[in-house]
């Protein structure tokens, strides 16, 4: 029998750090690996052709920043069974592929102020219609458990 997977989708934020805490709690609860998976896009072709050269990084460099954030992220973290995958293009592209054999995806949301409900970005809602597998969407400073601070979808 396989072992479970749980992707969560990290970027850096507050929200995606509590998303990468809850993760990897659930994955020791259903013995699943986890995958950290930071999605980047190199900004080289943003550029206009007039700007200066020496504001311009090369994609190596990014890929290189890409993957030392996430690999802090899930050094921090310190869970052995939780690994940093790193996967140029854009994000909801990259964490869609990642749950075609996935259990689970875990993704974390802000709170929105003054408002009774997270803020859903467009990643999180995007990757809420069309995830290969069910959803949670975790706020900052939630610590796992089944508690009102999480939503979950499925794919019906």
């Amino acid at each position: 029998m396989d072992q479970a997977k749980i992707v969560v989708g990290i970027n850096g934020s507050a929200a995606s750090a509590a998303a990468l805490r809850w993760a990897a709690a659930e994955g020791v609860l259903r013995d699943a690996r986890v995958e950290a998976v930071y999605a980047w896009e190199w900004s080289g072709g943003l550029h206009a052709p007039y700007a200066p050269l020496s504001n311009r990084t090369s994609r190596e460099d990014e890929c290189r920043a890409a993957s030392d954030m996430a690999e802090q992220a899930v050094r921090e973290l310190g869970e052995p069974h939780v690994t940093p995958v790193v996967v140029e293009g854009t994000p909801v592209q990259v964490l869609l592929r990642a749950t075609a054999g996935a259990d689970l995806l875990v993704l974390g949301a802000h709170e929105a102020i003054a408002q009774p409900y997270p803020a859903i970005s467009p990643v999180v809602a995007s990757c809420l219609l069309r995830a290969h597998c069910p959803v949670v969407v975790v706020l900052p400073g939630v610590t796992h458990g089944r508690s009102a601070g999480m939503l979950a979808g499925t794919r019906s």
